[in-house]
């Protein structure tokens, strides 16, 4: 069964390594990067993510491009983060219960979209499962493998500095935990760890005018992001209440069939481990920036962990929790868009699977369009009024294609002029700038259409 549901794995995975275009508004900034470092540019956007950008530039030549480089690079992290948790949660309860959690975060729609998708928040899985091996392994028996951890944080923070940002407290946790019977080890890892972080680090901060200046782009990126989420940064109370209910919807969506597998049966030993490890992120997911289901990836090693504590799982329970999670991952969500009331079944479409492999094919089909309108002369630049995170964005569109020339929606043209929307096109405030609105084609993610005065 275990073989069975592996190359299951692999097979729903194949199909994401077809991808040409970006996923969203960040796989389009590290893109640009792969041709050309410029924090201050947003290729890629702060903290800069440069050990992400040099990987991709150098699989780049070998996978046709620097999409398909990042797909390689997530799934190689997918794959070493699957590793560690096995180890991890076999330490932890044993190796039937190990088998079962790691096949239900393989899973798990989150770790299936962001898995094999051109962006670094898987990074933050593998950091947290490494985080979690470093804080539970056996001093005594494994003490070298503290280097390696420690080690291994400060590359990872090279790839996406976030992620193990949040994962200090319980790294410095650890080190106190095993300070008595390994302190050459953890002295040992964390010379190692500060001097591998310095020597990716001390480069970008020059290259991008010294420390001072990459903290300062580095603190306007999370004021940028938190300022229109959290309270604490000046947001409305109303759309902080939303993001928190966003957040219960993202984590709700691969709960549900953890849930199944294990219901809530766990027996908890060292809870001041958990603690450390899930508050952290919890603080930043409900009080300052959650706004994706990606951002839930450092905390699924501890709660899957929790779920698994002391359970005995039986395999129909762990076949029916990876059935929940298919039918989450794979449900046509896209049909339901044209319901006025569509933001929830978009927040449950952009969290999966299935939204990597419908943006795909609708921007594969986008591209024949945008030959065809040029080909029968339609005057450019056409206008994107899609600002949705996902692609096609201004963002993506000016670097997936190029050949067209752009213009936001701010700087729209008097004249006659193609305009592309998400599937509702245009709203009542944008019809009026112009007298006819005639749409040309469109789908459940997009649609095109012409405008005259």
């Amino acid at each position: 069964m275990f073989l069975l549901l592996a190359l299951l794995w692999i097979a729903l995975h194949i199909p994401q390594f077809t991808a040409q275009y970006s996923f969203d508004w960040d796989s389009a900034n590290y893109a640009r990067g792969v041709a050309e470092f410029n924090i201050a540019k947003h290729q890629p956007h702060p903290p800069a993510y440069p050990l992400w950008v040099l990987s991709a530039r150098t699989l780049a030549p070998f996978t046709g491009g620097a999409m398909r480089a990042q797909i390689v690079l997530a799934l190689l992290m997918t794959l070493a983060a699957l590793a560690i948790f096995y180890a991890l949660a076999r330490q932890t309860g044993g190796n039937d219960a190990a088998v079962a959690a790691t096949i239900l975060l393989a899973f798990s729609p989150a770790v299936s979209l962001y898995g094999a998708e051109p962006g670094t928040l898987i990074v933050d899985l593998l950091s947290s499962c490494v985080a979690g091996y470093l804080v539970f392994l056996d001093a005594e028996v494994r003490r070298w493998r503290i280097v390696v951890c420690l080690a291994a944080l400060g590359i990872l923070a090279g790839f996406r500095e976030s992620g193990v940002v949040l994962l200090v407290p319980m790294i410095a946790a650890a080190s106190v935990v095993h300070w008595r019977k390994a302190r050459r080890e953890v002295m040992a890892g964390l010379v190692v760890a500060l001097a591998v972080f310095l020597a990716w680090y001390v480069p970008v901060a020059q290259a991008t005018g010294g420390w001072r200046e990459l903290q300062r782009l580095s603190a306007e990126q999370l004021r940028a992001s938190a300022q229109v989420t959290s309270v604490f940064y000046g947001a409305t109370v109303d759309r902080h209440l939303k993001m928190m209910a966003e957040n219960i919807i993202y984590i709700g969506m691969n709960l549900a069939a953890w849930l199944v597998a294990f219901g809530l049966r766990g027996r908890l030993r060292s809870r001041w481990r958990y603690a450390v490890w899930l508050i952290p992120n919890l603080v930043m997911l409900f009080g300052i920036h959650g706004a994706r289901a990606g951002y839930w990836l450092l905390s699924f090693p501890p709660l899957l962990l929790i779920l698994a504590s002391g359970s005995a799982p039986r395999l129909r329970r762990i076949v029916a929790g990876v059935l929940v999670s298919l039918a989450i991952s794979y449900f046509p969500y896209g049909r339901l868009l044209s319901s006025d009331r569509w933001t929830p079944y978009y927040l449950a479409y952009r969290s999966t699977p299935r939204l990597a492999l419908d943006l795909e094919a609708t921007q594969r089909r986008l591209d024949k369009t945008l030959h065809d309108l040029q080909a029968s002369g339609e005057r450019e630049p056409y206008v994107c009024a899609r600002n949705l995170h996902e692609a096609p964005n201004i963002r993506t569109l000016t670097y997936d294609f190029p050949y067209v020339r752009w213009a936001a929606q701010d700087d729209a043209p008097a004249f006659a002029s193609i305009w592309l929307f998400d599937q509702r096109g245009p709203d009542a405030e944008t019809r009026q700038r112009y007298t006819t609105w005639e749409r040309i084609t469109g789908d459940d993610l997009i649609s095109i259409w012409r405008s005259t005065p």
